[in-house]
């Protein structure tokens, strides 16, 4: 089937980040920095923020008390989002080229402070006619309903959708719900899959 709408993740397809220096800047204010990052790193506390189930308030509250974190609000979410690299990963000439001739459609697990920080700092979002972030849908990807709302919104069959992710999980939940799916490495290697799935620039 023709592809007739794409689906973009952010991380690491659009915006690039790097964790460690990030990191490495919340754990300098901790007394004891193995237990700040056990916290930070628990997969269930992401999940729920990520989710949606806490505010970024709540999350840096839970850091505080739990892990230690000795560092007011306003300056934790300078640190979060110090993480994302000013260079984009996708140039905006592509994504230009693509939105003239197909609706484009964010798919992203994040956080409202990130969401923020990208839309203030990068000028994405005007390339997308939709934006699904997991933090409003309530679901993650690879989680089925991330992705159905997706699909949902674009008001296509999921035949239809060419989604691109840098995760091999979440590249093979979009396939298993019936979407072409590419795992992003570079835009020369996103170019040549989307000429081979019969994109038109």
């Amino acid at each position: 089937m023709a592809i007739e709408a794409l689906l973009f993740d952010v991380g690491k397809v659009l915006v690039d980040f790097e964790l460690d220096p990030m990191l490495s800047q919340l754990t300098a204010t901790c007394r004891d920095p193995d237990e700040f990052r056990r916290v930070f790193l628990d997969a269930k506390l992401a999940h729920r923020y990520e989710c949606g189930a806490m505010t970024t308030r709540e999350f840096h509250d839970h850091l505080c008390r739990a892990g230690g974190l000795q560092m007011d609000l306003e300056y934790f979410r300078s640190v979060w989002s110090s993480m994302f690299q000013p260079d984009l990963l996708v140039s905006r000439s592509l994504l230009e080229r693509l939105r003239r001739r197909y609706p484009l459609i964010l798919v992203s697990n994040t956080n409202e402070a990130h969401a923020a920080f990208i839309a203030g700092h990068y000028a994405l979002f005007e390339y997308f006619t939709h934006k699904v972030f997991s933090f409003e849908v309530g679901a993650m990807k690879p989680e089925p309903a991330i992705f159905q709302r997706a699909i949902e919104l674009s008001g296509k069959p999921a035949e239809s959708l060419f989604f691109i992710d840098d995760r091999e999980e979440n590249v093979r939940c979009a396939r298993a719900m019936g979407m072409q799916a590419h795992q992003f490495r570079s835009e020369p290697d996103l170019i040549d899959a989307l000429r081979a799935a019969g994109v038109e620039f």
